[in-house]
């Protein structure tokens, strides 16, 4: 199974809203949002999930990292982390490309 695509990404239901997908690097990589999760504006993260060459498709969940009984989430970044990114000229310049 590819990867799920960061925009759909909407677990628990209820929690998020207004998902805006910042960066998404595709399979075997990670992505960034910005969110409101429970009514609050957040910066959020996951490692996307992907096939692996080794194992058939039909037996990995490719869901990536965090998930929840089988759901793929997010990870809520603490707002001083969420800073440092968000105004890291590195990352602007990878965002922007």
């Amino acid at each position: 199974m590819e990867y799920i695509k960061p925009e759909t990404v909407l677990s628990p239901k209820g929690a998020i809203e207004d998902l805006e997908v910042v960066y998404d690097g595709g399979e075997h990589s990670w992505s960034l949002g910005k969110m409101k999760w429970y009514g609050e504006p957040v910066v959020a993260m996951r490692w996307n999930g992907g096939r692996e060459k080794k194992i058939p498709p039909s037996e990995v969940p490719g869901v990536g990292t965090p998930s929840s009984r089988g759901y793929a989430t997010w990870f809520i970044l603490p707002q001083e982390v969420a800073d440092m990114i968000e105004t890291s000229r590195k990352f602007q310049k990878k965002i922007s490309k």
